[in-house]
């Protein structure tokens, strides 16, 4: 129901779905599975989330509409001013294996170096009290699944199918340097777009050498490689680069984001958000002085710290929309590009709902609580319908991948 005109409409498409597409994401649900399998034996002979293993924290909280939410804005949840829905929320890392928080190292010349890495928000609004895409168990509750930057790393199913074989390739499951070194052997001169090795020098630095006898021992896995492929890779590092650059000093006060597409009613699109609206608390997290001494699980000290304090912790929840002739004119670049952010002058955040976290009523057990319950954002209300490649994917994914943890 079109809430505007009270006209029933059919809701009008927004996606354009390759043809390869299914084919993949049965491929990629498969290897998802594998990979869960493969690195049991370095997870404490447990199998974990395919992504997102690492917990920092389930807690209980209040997501409550706003009551002044303009009449444009009332879509799905948000068509209740002042209603207030029980919620959970999971901070994680979206690492695939429960490493530390935080990579330290060194650079080239000996510098001290430090790799942040992408953390995850997800916050399940339970008993909407209307029907969803697909049920939770035997509930009907929303997901709204973020991370910490505008952009997702991979762009569509494509890029994510070539990111899993090199994982699958890898001798842990977690490692994806197949993936990105294409784009390496492109920066240092060594290859051309389609992925053509480029003849050696004869003083061939011996660093290069060894990359060009990782890619030629390796043949098999770039048979296939092409230009698209390679645009994938250059997309995908810059943001990596960006998340590595992103620090996060407390996973209750940075902004999260949905990266990712979805329906808004029948004629619009939305990207979703989770400011703290504290802003001096969201300001601190730039200040990285003090990173070389936090420890491997520094982000669950964090986040235990502020629950332990007694005043409430306030998050705003923001939607982007987008209207259909925005939509139309870039289907591509808006919909299918799940690693581009949409312009925030022209698609400004409006705060629809703000979430409340209490720390006296939360569970004791701070990481696990969360443990048996599965977050996808396919548990939505068909206003909110997942868009564009990389949420089709997750649907099979997420929901195969959290029937072979609860089976073994």
């Amino acid at each position: 129901m079109d809430r505007r005109d009270g006209c029933s409409t059919e809701p009008l498409s927004f996606e354009r779905i390759p043809a390869m597409e299914d084919k993949w994401r049965k491929e990629i649900t498969a290897m998802t599975v594998e990979l869960q399998d493969k690195r049991k034996s370095i997870q404490n002979d447990e199998i974990l989330r395919g992504v997102h293993p690492k917990s920092h924290g389930c807690l209980d909280a209040e997501f409550t509409v706003n009551c002044d939410i303009s009449a444009e804005l009332q879509v799905g949840l948000f068509a209740h001013p002042g209603k207030c829905f029980q919620a959970k929320i999971r901070y994680s890392n979206a690492d695939v294996l429960k490493r530390a928080d935080l990579e330290k190292g060194h650079d080239p010349t000996g510098a001290r170096l430090l790799k942040h890495g992408s953390r995850g928000m997800a916050i399940k609004v339970l008993d909407v009290g209307e029907s969803v895409l697909l049920d939770d168990g035997c509930a009907q509750n929303q997901d709204f699944l973020m991370v910490n930057t505008p952009e997702f790393a991979f762009r569509n199913v494509r890029d994510y199918r070539r990111l899993t074989q090199a994982l699958c390739a890898s001798a842990d499951g977690a490692d994806p340097l197949l993936f990105f070194l294409p784009g390496e052997l492109l920066k240092r001169g060594m290859m051309d777009m389609s992925g053509n090795l480029l003849p050696a020098p004869a003083n061939e630095p011996p660093q290069n050498a060894g990359l060009r006898a990782l890619f030629e021992t390796n043949s098999d896995f770039f048979a296939e490689f092409a230009e698209e492929d390679m645009q994938g890779v250059i997309s995908a590092a810059a943001v990596v680069g960006k998340i590595q650059a992103t620090p996060v000093r407390n996973p209750l006060f940075a902004p999260y984001f949905s990266a990712a597409p979805f329906r808004f009613g029948n004629d619009r699109v939305m990207r979703f958000s989770v400011v703290p609206i504290n802003s001096d608390a969201m300001a601190s997290q730039a200040d990285i002085s003090a990173f070389e001494d936090f420890g491997d699980d520094y982000l669950l000290q964090a986040l235990a710290l502020s629950v332990a304090e007694n005043d409430p912790i306030k998050l705003s929840f923001r939607v982007q929309v987008a209207q259909s002739e925005d939509i139309k004119n870039d289907i591509d670049g808006m919909i299918e590009n799940a690693a581009r952010a949409w312009d925030e002058d022209q698609f400004t955040h409006t705060e629809v709902a703000q979430v409340t976290i209490n720390p006296q009523c939360q569970p004791t057990d701070l990481v696990d609580t969360c443990k048996p319950l599965l977050f996808t954002p396919w548990h939505a209300v068909a206003d909110f319908e997942p868009l564009g490649g990389i949420n089709r994917l997750r649907k099979p994914v997420y929901s195969t991948s959290a029937a072979f943890r609860r089976s073994v």
